[in-house]
């Protein structure tokens, strides 16, 4: 009986070190593949213009973020502004499409699931002292190429899967669910289009969200951004 348990340590054992291995292997790929970790370890803040394109319609947005202090997005769609501000503590939302005419808190719930989006240096950059783990889920073929799958759980609690291109590394979906007003909604982006930034980073500047599509125009690298447009006032 002790030889059999043995055998299953030994085995189970394995097979967890091959995971964390294929992993990590993953995630290396991938960080140098979007131009490596001490590039992105420099990003304290960035600017990203665009616009959000829906049923023929192009939406404009400017995202201005400070690492791990604050991010707001402000879009304007036929004279009406649409605003969300994202904080350690705090975050509001302006959408009047939606109801909300003016900036209103936002729930506990959601704010916990916009935390992550604090991290303007890729969420795979030294994802260990960002406190997140990851856990690898085998290789899944889709539209006739196969990814690895790998899901990753940020310090937050937020689970999301993501798809990697076993050919270039890149990231081509990211899977989640999200609580909004109080109900959970699975989302999937696919990420196009990946450009290298005159820093040497390199990002997707296409997000596939299905009904709709956010398209960048231009980043900024290290903008100087004023702390007072995530006060929520």
């Amino acid at each position: 009986m002790k030889k059999v348990l043995l055998s299953i340590f030994v085995l189970v054992a394995s097979v967890i070190s091959l995971s964390a291995q294929t992993a990590e292997e993953v995630i290396n790929k991938y960080v140098t593949a979007i131009g490596g970790a001490d590039k992105w370890s420099k990003i304290q803040s960035l600017k990203v213009e665009g616009q959000i394109e829906v049923q023929g319609i192009a939406i404009p947005f400017t995202m201005q973020a400070v690492h791990m202090k604050g991010m707001r997005v402000d879009a304007e769609f036929q004279g009406s502004k649409i605003i969300d501000i994202v904080t350690p503590t705090k975050g509001w939302s302006q959408n009047p499409l939606m109801g909300k005419t003016s900036l209103e808190a936002i729930t506990e719930d959601e704010l916990k699931t916009k935390l992550d989006e604090l991290d303007v240096q890729d969420e795979f950059v030294n994802y260990k002292e960002k406190g997140s783990t990851v856990e690898y889920l085998g290789k899944e073929e889709e539209e006739g190429t196969s990814y690895h799958k790998l899901k990753l759980v940020s310090k937050n609690g937020n689970e999301k899967v993501y798809f990697f291109d076993l050919t270039t590394g890149l990231i081509y979906k990211e899977e989640s669910t999200v609580k909004q007003q109080g109900q959970e909604i699975k989302q999937a982006v696919k990420y196009l289009d990946y450009q290298t930034l005159e820093n040497g980073i390199k990002m997707a500047f296409k997000s596939d969200m299905g009904m709709m599509m956010m398209v960048t125009k231009k980043v900024t690298i290290n903008p100087t951004v004023d702390a007072a447009i995530f006060s929520g006032n």
